[in-house]
Formats: C-alpha cells, sequence, structure tokens
C-alpha cells in the first residue's frame, strides 16, 4: 500500500514535469510581432492610444506603472469602451490568491475553442474602460511593468489593435490593449481575488464608467478564501517567491501551480465541491507555507521590508 502511494506520487509529479516542459517548448516556438501601429509609433516617437481594462482604470495605478520609478504621463485619461470584446479574468494567475487577471477577449470568433467562457458575461458585447493617451516612451514603461515588449517569447501578454469609442462622442480611437496569450489563456474565466476586483471597482466609479458595467464588476463573483487557507496560501508565496526570484529555481513553483489548478474550484460550484477544493488547496500549500512563514517572521522580527508587489499583496490577503 505504501509503496502504491509512492509510486502514485512520483506519476503525478512526472505528469507535472512533463506539462510544464511541454508548454515551456511551445512559448518558445512562438515568434512575437508587435503590431504596426505599435512599431510605428516608437520610430517617430508619436503618442499612442492605449485601453486600460483591468487595474489601469485606475488613474493612480497606471501614472505609477513605470518599474524604473518614473512616473507616467497621461496627456488624456477618458472613459471608453470597445465593441465585440468583453472583459476576461482568463489571464492565469497564481492561485489561490490571485487566480486571474483582467484581459480583452473577443466575442465574435469563428473558432470557439480559442476563446475562454465567461463566470459572468456583461449584458452587451463591450469592453468599458479607460483610453489613455501617452508618449511612446511611457507606453514602454507600461508594456514593461506588463512583461510586454522585451522580446521574451513566454510573455503573457499580446498587443492588440482595437477601435475604442470615447463615451464623449466623435470618431472610434485606434489603441493598442492586452489580450492573454494562449499558454496562459485559461479557458473558462476564474473568479478573481477582491483585493483586484477593488481595484477595478474605484477605476470604474473614477472614471464615471456606464451605470449597468459598475453594476456588473459590483456583482462579479470574487475568490473565496478561508482564513486559514488564506494565510497558508501568503506563506507559501513567501516561499515561492524566495525560490522563484532570488533563487532562480522556479521548478517546484512551476509544479505547485499545476497542481493548484487541478484542484481550483470557482465560487459558483456547489459548497461540497468547493469545500473538497479548498482541502486539497490546503495540502498542496502546506509544504510551501511552512518554510515561508519562516520568511514571514523574519521580516516581522528584522523590519526588513519586502518588495512593494510582496508587501501589498501580504497587506491585502493577510
Amino acid at each position: 500500500m505504501r509503496n502504491t502511494v509512492v509510486l502514485r506520487v512520483i506519476h503525478l509529479l512526472l505528469v507535472a514535469v512533463a506539462a510544464i516542459a511541454t508548454s515551456s517548448s511551445g512559448k518558445a516556438s512562438c515568434t512575437l510581432e508587435r503590431p504596426k501601429l505599435v512599431k510605428e509609433a516608437l520610430e517617430k516617437k508619436g503618442d499612442l492610444y492605449y485601453f486600460g481594462l483591468g487595474s489601469n482604470m485606475l488613474k493612480s495605478k497606471l501614472e505609477n506603472r513605470s518599474i524604473c520609478g518614473k512616473k507616467i504621463t497621461l496627456k488624456s485619461f477618458e472613459p471608453a469602451f470597445v465593441q465585440n470584446y468583453r472583459l476576461a479574468f482568463n489571464m492565469k494567475g497564481f492561485p489561490p490568491l490571485e487566480p486571474g487577471m483582467g484581459s480583452l477577449e473577443p466575442t465574435i470568433v469563428e473558432n470557439k475553442s480559442d476563446c475562454s467562457r465567461p463566470l459572468l458575461a456583461y449584458e452587451q458585447d463591450q469592453c468599458h474602460g479607460a483610453l489613455v493617451r501617452v508618449s511612446a516612451e511611457d507606453y514602454e514603461r507600461i508594456m514593461r511593468s506588463e512583461g510586454v515588449g522585451s522580446g521574451r517569447t513566454d510573455q503573457g501578454y499580446e498587443e492588440v489593435v482595437v477601435e475604442a469609442i470615447p463615451y464623449r462622442g466623435g470618431r472610434p480611437v485606434q489603441a493598442i490593449s492586452l489580450r492573454a496569450r494562449e499558454h496562459v489563456r485559461l479557458k473558462s474565466d476564474t473568479a478573481p481575488s477582491l483585493r483586484y476586483l477593488e481595484i477595478l471597482r474605484e477605476g470604474a466609479e473614477e472614471l464615471g464608467l456606464d451605470t449597468r458595467y459598475k453594476e456588473f464588476l459590483n456583482s462579479h463573483p470574487e475568490a473565496a478564501l478561508s482564513p486559514i487557507t488564506r494565510k497558508l496560501a501568503v506563506c507559501n508565496l513567501m516561499w515561492t517567491a524566495t525560490i522563484s526570484f532570488r533563487l532562480k529555481f522556479r521548478l517546484p513553483s512551476k509544479i505547485q501551480s499545476f497542481f493548484l489548478w487541478k484542484v481550483y474550484v470557482p465560487p459558483t460550484a456547489s459548497s461540497v465541491l468547493i469545500l473538497m477544493g479548498e482541502l486539497a488547496t490546503a495540502v498542496i500549500l502546506l509544504p510551501g507555507a511552512i518554510p515561508g512563514a519562516v520568511i514571514f517572521l523574519y521580516h516581522k522580527l528584522t523590519k526588513i521590508e519586502m518588495s512593494r508587489m510582496m508587501g501589498s499583496l501580504v497587506e491585502s490577503h493577510w
């Protein structure tokens, strides 16, 4: 019996490694071509319109997106929408804390399998957000903060050209928005974290988006975790972030992520499935949460500050 369990665990680990290797080889074979609109603007150092639909709807968030610390100058910032697209939460994040991030998803496609299924869809085939005009230099700063434009074939987002229609009227504007690439695009939307949804809701209120769209954001399901699982997840994140970014050893976190997605259950499922999913999640998190708790305690005792992103996540979820 014991040998059977060990063999089963080894088999599952090999399956996970094989899946990760297949995914990595698929990413490496993809060639990235930036839109002509972007390349011309960068070459001529002209302005670009960017359509922000997730956390970049919040002005203060967008202004401070630059990874070099320099503030982004927004030459214009106004509400707009794009037709035949929707807000999707299908950009693979790190469950269970931040399962999915915002992405622009087309609603009219030839092959339905190329698109994600919404957890909750807006009543119209529209995505509302912030239409922003920035310099080519600042546009690149925004893209770098999203992991776009560096030439890496494993980047999560791709730039897409859309026709954005300003609320104030007038002609549609060609703008760039971001869609999750196939290797990180989930087949079905996740329920985003409350932390992430609150940023979107605040941005929608600040922009003055359509009342029905704000109601859609307010009613969208959000990730729900018990206090114990949430603390396990925070401590585990401390561990995986340390070995992934400081030690540059990412295989353990990739294997763990593989299994976490296997047991992910959306909050719209039955209570029995949700309970089973949370128990399985806790078991997967526990091995990383133990050393992560030590790292967390070390930061608390020594008063050594975490990175800005890590500190924000810990504060929001703890």
